[in-house]
């Protein structure tokens, strides 16, 4: 057994174009039809209220027109409405595409856009935030609801410098809060905002978790990788679980493109899945064409495909060492047992795949053999692909799953893509993967590729089960899964993710019967807390966060520096200087 601490995954939140990550809702929204009628009632009431359709009045329930309803004749009556509102569609004009740009002159009208009517600028006092920054308030929030034990008594457990928090954008904030309208300004004959410069950052997402949430002085930074950013984060968090230097991570990625600029950028690639490709797509399907493009079919990973759709999000997990998790009583909900990232050595283009990929699925493939052994790695593993929709990831990434799959005996390697779904929500892709694969360890379902109806020809797959339907299994079946990224550049990364399962099997190898079981005791109030906070967003009262000029701490009256250690005003917890 190492000695190297567990990076144990104990919280996460955020919302995509799917809904609210929490209690495993986004997730629910993409497996819906897999789902109990009591589990599906619980995705519509959330997405309806997300999307301000409905709120609770008293023990009562109105719309947004002021009228009583049956809470549960309404949503069942307005079900494919609510859903219709949520993931990949057609782009809201009056929202992302006012001045006609992305409709009207590129000509491209699908994006994984967050529910429809949802607005995380009016849950607190946004001051003119770029929209990523908006979610991210709203995303971590959601994340330490789900944790379940409060901030204050994790800071009185550990040290200042105990915390991490690694998390940002790929691009960055383009729409008119940051770069967007730093840059458009002058064009439209008006002046820059002294805030669009710094909110434009791209880790900028940390910073705000820092300032106006957790008040942390503790590491901080964010490390660009273009698609594979958010695996580049968590694989930074692991580092610094594992040598010590913290305990308590936050890994996430925030971004918003859906924007004229960035829309604009990946049709230029000719990357993107536009209305004319998607028709000439749908016209060699024999598909309906006589009512446009059909956008919740636009991204086809693996399938005869012509491109990828752009989606929003902001995904944040929790992580804790084990002592830490099995001191507070911290839920599990898995483990990041490795994380590989490799560039592509020489390059033809840098928009080209490359080796790259290779090597980091490789090396998360034979982590997994030494874990769970290679019976569990052959028949209890899924892989949540990058699965663009391009035709050039269709080949190349399949070839290298496939490879992979051979190389081990695998025979059915099952190989989801959600971003059929979402979109491809850039720095958060893999935290999309990873809450949807955390819903996975709760229900037992790999989400199908709902949008493709047919294998590509030029695919490998003779060791992969591509799935176009759900996949059911018991809860427990899965022991493991593999998250991909594939990103410009030659960034690639990937990450072997152990079950709650597996992960409690490591933590009694390490700790004793006694300790086990005080922890599962303490944890009972721990997951009724993380309850109580998803009841509570069911009825709109979200977990928001937002602690504006609020302890600011000053060096000249709130810092004590002596030789072994430094003091901060209002921690519990010294620095200590000599460790």
């Amino acid at each position: 057994m190492t000695s190297k601490s567990l990076t144990l995954i104990t919280g996460f939140g955020g919302i995509n174009s799917a809904g609210r990550s929490s209690s495993y809702l986004a997730y629910k929204n993409m497996v819906f039809d897999s789902l109990s009628s009591k589990e599906q009632l619980e995705v519509l009431q959330d997405l309806a209220v997300l999307q301000g359709k409905i709120e609770p009045v008293g023990r009562s329930w109105e719309t947004n027109s002021g009228d009583t309803i049956d809470l549960k004749k309404y949503l069942l009556d307005n079900s494919s409405e609510i859903r219709s509102d949520s993931m990949v569609r057609e782009i809201d004009r009056d929202l992302y595409d006012q001045d006609g740009i992305i409709l009207d002159q590129i000509g491209a009208s699908a994006a994984g856009q967050l529910p429809k009517g949802f607005d995380p600028s009016s849950l607190y006092p946004a001051r003119q935030h770029p929209r990523a920054l908006q979610m991210t308030i709203f995303g971590m929030g959601d994340a330490l609801g789900q944790l379940g034990v409060d901030w204050k008594v994790i800071q009185e457990k550990i040290a200042p410098d105990e915390v991490a928090v690694f998390s940002g954008a790929a691009i960055g904030q383009l729409d008119s809060f940051g770069f967007g309208g730093l840059m458009q300004s002058r064009l439209k004959g008006s002046r820059a905002s002294s805030k669009n410069l710094a909110l434009g950052l791209v880790e900028m997402s940390a910073d705000f978790i820092n300032a106006y949430i957790l008040g942390s002085v503790g590491r901080t930074g964010h490390v660009v990788g273009a698609c594979a950013t958010f695996l580049y984060n968590l694989q930074m968090a692991k580092e610094a679980i594992e040598s010590g230097s913290a305990r308590f991570v936050v890994v996430g990625g925030a971004e918003a493109p859906i924007t004229p600029e960035i829309v604009d950028g990946f049709y230029a690639m000719s990357a993107l899945s536009d209305d004319k490709r998607m028709m000439e797509m749908q016209a060699q399907h024999n598909e309906n064409l006589t009512e446009g493009p059909i956008q919740n079919k636009a991204c086809r990973p693996f399938g005869q495909n012509v491109g990828m759709v752009l989606g929003e999000s902001a995904q944040f997990v929790i992580l804790m060492d084990d002592a830490l998790a099995i001191e507070l009583g911290a839920q599990v909900y898995g483990c990041v047992s490795a994380v590989s990232s490799h560039s592509d050595g020489f390059k033809s283009s840098i928009s080209g795949p490359g080796v790259g990929n290779y090597i980091t699925m490789a090396k998360c493939a034979s982590e997994a053999e030494k874990i769970i052994g290679l019976k569990k790695l052959r028949n209890r593993t899924f892989v949540h692909a990058h699965g663009t929709g391009t035709p050039a990831n269709r080949t190349t990434e399949s070839h290298i799953l496939n490879e992979v799959a051979q190389t081990y005996g695998i025979r059915s390697l099952p190989v989801s893509g959600i971003k059929s779904y979402l979109g491809h929500s850039m720095a958060p892709a893999s935290g999309d993967q990873l809450t949807a694969t955390l819903g996975t360890w709760d229900k037992g379902i790999v989400p199908g590729i709902h949008s493709t109806d047919f294998i590509a020809e030029d695919v490998h797959q003779k060791n992969l089960d591509i799935l176009l339907d759900n996949k059911k299994e018991d809860k427990d079946y899965f022991s493991a899964a593999f998250l991909n990224a594939k990103g410009f550049g030659g960034n690639n990364a990937s990450a072997l993710i152990l079950s709650p399962a597996e992960a409690m099997t490591l933590l009694s190898k390490k700790y004793s019967s006694s300790k086990i079981k005080k922890y599962l005791s303490l944890n009972e109030g721990v997951s009724a807390k993380a309850s109580k906070h998803n009841k509570q967003c069911l009825r709109g009262n979200y977990n928001i966060i937002y602690k504006f000029n609020e302890n600011v701490l000053q060096g000249e009256d709130d810092v004590v520096m002596e030789k072994s250690k430094v003091s901060l005003k209002g921690f519990k917890q010294s620095i200590n200087l000599k460790k």
